[in-house]
């Protein structure tokens, strides 16, 4: 698929200015492209539901707001880790120019990537990767995938019995803007380096807040700071070179695109008049679950048996994944086995394809083992993520966020997710990915938002079914969720 970049807002190579509904003006001036990628290749703008900061730099290779092929995110993330040993280490990477064509042209991209997988860069100390939640899970666990000698962990906003977290930090800007770490003490414990690794850096705050929950107990020499998107002033830098004054550290920065940004107007306060773009009778899919329990043929890492607590005080007692690094975290030696079981799952999974264009949606924080998943299901199959971001939805050429949904969150119905930029009948088979089970009643409203969209069949695929469930509720029954495939 030969994919074209063009933008309206482009006044010259470094300087665009994006019109964000006639309500804010964002100028863009790039510092850094040391890849030369296009700046429409890397994000859309979009008005966000936030008064602390009213835009949004929309990624079109996270695979969270708007769907991507899975392994071009998983690449993107790899390019990214690639930057990290050119900056640091001052090597080359074979074949670094052809994964830039790959990601720009659409072609050639999973054989690159799995010829990356398969020689991973030995870094010379233990390094510690972090991924921020929820946005980047995923990116920074693709980011860590091209390393041996690391371990990675990603924060989380879960609120989790009996788990201490190492460090808590805030996220400013953000909507939800506590976070914890429940990764294992031994993590921080050692020396090496920590990469921290988000999909933008904004003003840095975030970043210098956990590096100095970090440091406070569990200190060492080296931070570094990886990022897709980097837009920190002057002065915004300024303060990473006092943060390395003050703790006696160095803080070292590696992103694919850097400048500075400023803005003008007032944020969207007031989301105008929506509606979603369908038939007046949409097509109503069949929906049938399936639970990744039944593959017990495929080694898989051990569940971790830990109980969740939601906003109103309900326990959820269904194990999470070990596999994706929330917890007790992942190494270099779990990759084979994460990769093993994906791509086995994968291709399980890419049988139940009716053979048309397929989505791939993970959910909230649970995005990377199924965008692994995903990129082993076939092609033509997309990957995209349900969010917490609110963000204003207007169906208008060039605007980032054209449609989207909002239901409460399956695992605590007191916060409201949402997922964007289905189109209606985008999409034959959609396969809805939950890291654990949840009572048919607290999917519902999700799955609801989800027959909306004009697919013929709805997949509910679930990573862990805990001993909630008993075998005769394994099956969705037609009064649930309407009437099952034959």
């Amino acid at each position: 698929m030969n994919r074209t970049h063009t933008s309206i807002y482009s006044l010259n190579k470094n300087l665009s200015t994006f019109n964000i509904l006639d309500s804010l003006s964002v100028e863009v001036h790039v510092k850094e492209n040391p890849y030369d990628l296009p700046l429409d290749y890397l994000f859309g703008m979009a008005a966000r539901k936030n008064k602390k900061r009213g835009f949004l730099f929309v990624s079109k290779l996270l695979g969270k707001h708007i769907p991507v092929a899975p392994v071009t995110s998983l690449l993107s993330g790899a390019l990214l880790g690639i930057r990290l040993i050119e900056e640091l280490f001052k090597q080359q990477v074979p074949k670094r120019d052809e994964i830039i064509e790959a990601l720009l042209t659409g072609k050639g991209e999973k054989d690159l990537y799995q010829e990356l997988m398969r020689r991973p860069f030995v870094l010379p100390e233990e390094t510690l990767f972090i991924g921020f939640a929820e946005t980047a899970t995923s990116l920074g666990q693709s980011v860590f995938d091209l390393f041996d000698n690391a371990a990675y962990i990603h924060t989380t906003r879960e609120n989790v019995q009996g788990l201490e977290s190492v460090i808590k930090f805030e996220e400013e800007h953000s909507h939800a803007t506590a976070q914890s770490c429940f990764g294992k003490e031994e993590l921080f414990k050692k020396s090496g380096p920590i990469v921290l690794v988000d999909d933008e850096i904004t003003t840095g705050k975030t970043a210098i807040n956990i590096i100095e929950a970090i440091h406070r107990e569990y200190p060492r020499d080296e931070y570094v700071v990886v990022s897709l998107l980097d837009w920190r002033s002057e002065q915004d830098k300024k303060r990473y070179y006092e943060l390395e004054q003050r703790l006696g550290i160095t803080v070292k920065t590696v992103t694919l695109l850097a400048g500075e940004i400023t803005v003008e107007g007032t944020p969207v306060e007031e989301e105008g008049i929506y509606e979603y773009s369908r038939p007046s009778e949409p097509i109503r899919a069949l929906v049938e679950k399936i639970h990744l329990n039944q593959f017990n043929q495929f080694k898989r890492m051990e569940d971790l048996e830990l109980s969740s607590v939601t906003s109103n005080g309900a326990i959820n007692h269904v194990p999470y994944s070990a596999m994706t690094g929330r917890f007790n975290g992942v190494t270099s030696d779990d990759r084979t086995d994460i990769n093993y079981y994906a791509r086995n799952v994968g291709e399980e999974l890419g049988k139940s394809r009716s053979g048309g264009r397929a989505l791939c949606l993970g959910t909230g924080e649970f995005m990377y083992l199924p965008m692994k998943i995903a990129s082993f299901m076939g092609e033509n199959i997309y990957f995209q993520s349900t969010t917490r971001s609110p963000i204003h939805r207007v169906d208008q050429e060039g605007y980032a966020v054209r449609s989207g949904f909002s239901f409460p969150c399956p695992d605590d119905d007191r916060v409201t997710n949402y997922f964007y930029n289905i189109e209606y009948g985008s999409y034959e088979d959609i396969y809805l990915c939950i890291e654990r089970n949840v009572a048919d009643e607290q999917l519902s409203s999700l799955l609801e938002a989800l027959q909306e969209v004009g697919a013929k069949r709805i997949f509910v695929v679930i990573m862990n079914e805990g001993d909630m469930f008993n075998d005769g509720q394994k099956q969705l029954s037609a009064n649930a969720y309407g009437k099952l495939p034959g």
